[in-house]
């Protein structure tokens, strides 16, 4: 049986930019019961919001929507059939993959995230302008592979396009920096060439 914050995610999935109003008449979760679900999954960062008050509308952060659709093919596919991880990624066309970097496993948010903040620790001190050089804005079009804070901000508009939270943050010599978590297969694939060309082992 589904959880709460499992039929929120499905339904925002299929039915992105929903209000509370859409939300509740289609889920049939309202009240205290919706808020704290919304609440919660926005603190995770697996949904963002956009607007005020009652033209307020949700919608699943765009790197976690392939995951969540991923998921639903493999349930589909149990029924009657077997098959490898490799194959679901080829029939559908979507990416699940993680990768293995200093012993950890990743998603590829989180990974860039890891290496933008190892660059930094094996480079101290480390300027914003020589960051940058090593990890152009021409990586992710749009929002950049990081920014400062405030241009984070500015960027994502009310969404949170960036990890934002105290202890992602990364600290150079002259500014603060988050890195964007905005990813795709196709995207993520210039900065892990990127990567793997000033030496980091990603497997």
């Amino acid at each position: 049986m589904q959880t709460v914050n499992e039929k929120l995610m499905e339904f925002l999935t299929n039915n992105p930019n929903s209000s509370k109003a859409a939300i509740s008449e289609a889920t049939g979760i309202n009240g205290l019961v919706l808020f704290n679900a919304i609440k919660k999954l926005q603190k995770e960062e697996l949904i963002i919001s956009e607007g005020e008050g009652p033209e307020m509308v949700f919608s699943i952060v765009e790197s976690h929507q392939e995951e969540i659709l991923e998921q639903e093919s493999e349930i589909e596919k149990k029924v009657g059939e077997v098959e490898s991880e490799e194959s679901i990624v080829k029939s559908n066309g979507r990416d699940n993959s993680k990768y293995k970097f200093n012993n950890q496993e990743y998603g590829k948010g989180p990974l860039v995230r890891a290496v933008v903040a190892k660059y930094v620790e094996d480079n101290s001190p480390m300027t914003f302008k020589k960051l940058k050089e090593v990890f152009p804005d021409t990586l992710l079009k749009r929002f950049g592979i990081f920014q400062d804070v405030e241009m984070a901000k500015e960027i994502g508009g009310k969404g949170n396009r960036y990890f934002t939270k105290s202890d992602q943050i990364i600290k150079l010599k002259d500014k603060s920096v988050v890195v964007c978590n905005q990813f795709t297969f196709e995207n993520f694939q210039p900065f892990l060439k990127v990567a793997k060309d000033i030496g980091y082992k990603i497997k």
